[in-house]
């Protein structure tokens, strides 16, 4: 069991030897010229004898100069996880070699099968998976189910399953033709999803208003070594280089968008739980029990306008749009500022009078706790829910 009380991701560069279509950040191959010490993290990990995780994730980590050697070292005190494309052949063997097992949380291999195609490095993949498997790693291979990828994810998943690499599908998060993921994919990936039940907390949740230990017990460090409250927070902590100061406790969320780990660290009451369990469901294919789950929440709050809003688009996906229309206007009566269920019931209404192409579909809310938003805020910010910028 690992034994850690504090969480870091480390965004360690922005570097990366692969050009995917669908990454949000602009990377470069290049060398990595400012790069953090092993004696400056080290003297601000081991502060106050606290025992951390340290997720390194990018760009790609393993272009981080003496990257192994640093692994081997932070493996000293604390447990480190990797999020890797798993291409740099060399240096996965030395670290395989010389890090222990024992002390690695994970390794998040990301497959990318249209750029490892294009590097003709699809063998030199399932290699390196099994270098790191036979040596005791744990490893999850991410294939990041991007609505242009569904016609071929299955033959992928059979191709690597008979090459000995069990394949896990991760939601994409943001916008393609328009359409906002993962919460507008198909039924097919949907149910492709249903057997990976976890996949369905990968998605970018609203947190406003509702306590997280974010800032305390997890933090996002910078390549520069600036400290963020977290991913969706990009309040300053300090920099590792002079000081940092991390928050004392749990405090409220103060952004739209978790696009991480949030739903590890916030204080969530019985409604916000079963809003999670239903956007959990729905994204796994499961709309009865995602409907179930919304309608738990309204037994424990009845003015939890997104489950009203989000029962209602079941309603209209049902052809009861009566249903649809009484939900999405109670939603809307409740928190008007919202402009999501306004959206939601012209589309609606359109439909009903002939208006609105097939194309248009009123969208889920993910907003948990939807009495913490303001009227104020949605004015002088003129935006719903910002997307998420990583995966």
């Amino acid at each position: 069991m690992h034994n850690y009380n504090k969480s870091m991701i480390w965004n360690m560069t922005r570097n990366c030897n692969f050009q995917c279509s669908y990454c949000y950040f602009p990377h470069t191959n290049g060398k990595i010229i400012n790069y953090i010490s092993i004696e400056t993290l080290l003297r601000f990990l081991n502060k106050n004898n606290n025992s951390w995780l340290v997720n390194m994730t990018g760009g790609e980590p393993f272009l981080y100069p003496n990257f192994v050697s640093l692994c081997e070292q932070l493996t000293q005190k604390h447990y480190i996880g990797v999020d890797t494309n798993l291409s740099l052949s060399a240096q996965i063997k030395e670290f395989a070699k010389r890090v222990s097992p024992s002390k690695v949380n994970d390794i998040y291999a990301s497959l990318h099968i249209e750029e490892r195609e294009r590097k003709n490095a699809v063998p030199q993949f399932i290699q390196n998976y099994h270098i790191l498997a036979s040596a005791g790693f744990a490893i999850k291979v991410n294939y990041v189910l991007h609505p242009s990828l569904e016609k071929r994810y299955p033959d992928d998943i059979s191709f690597f399953k008979e090459n000995g690499v069990p394949i896990t599908p991760r939601p994409f998060k943001g916008i393609y033709n328009n359409l906002k993921y993962p919460q507008n994919y198909s039924q097919t990936i949907k149910n492709i999803f249903t057997s990976h039940p976890a996949a369905g907390t990968k998605m970018v949740f609203n947190f406003r208003g509702i306590d997280c230990k974010s800032g305390c017990s997890f933090i996002r460090m910078e390549p520069n070594g600036t400290i963020f409250r977290c991913p969706g927070d990009r309040t300053v902590l300090g920099n590792i280089h002079d000081n940092v100061t991390l928050n004392a406790g749990a405090t409220p969320c103060a952004v739209d968008r978790c696009p991480c780990q949030g739903i590890n660290y916030v204080d969530l009451n019985p409604a916000e739980g079963w809003f999670i369990e239903g956007m959990r469901s729905f994204i796994t294919g499961s709309e009865k029990n995602a409907e179930h789950a919304f309608r738990q929440t309204l037994l424990y709050d009845s003015e939890h306008s997104s489950a009203l809003n989000n029962i209602g688009v079941f309603a209209f996906d049902s052809g009861d749009y009566t249903h649809a229309k009484r939900l999405f206007e109670h939603a809307h009566n409740i928190h008007p500022h919202i402009p999501l269920y306004k959206q939601n019931l012209s589309i609606l209404e359109g439909v009903i009078n002939e208006k609105t192409t097939s194309s248009m579909h009123p969208e889920v809310s993910e907003i948990v706790r939807p009495c913490a938003t303001t009227a104020e805020y949605y004015v002088t910010t003129g935006q719903a829910i910002p997307m998420a910028e990583e995966n």
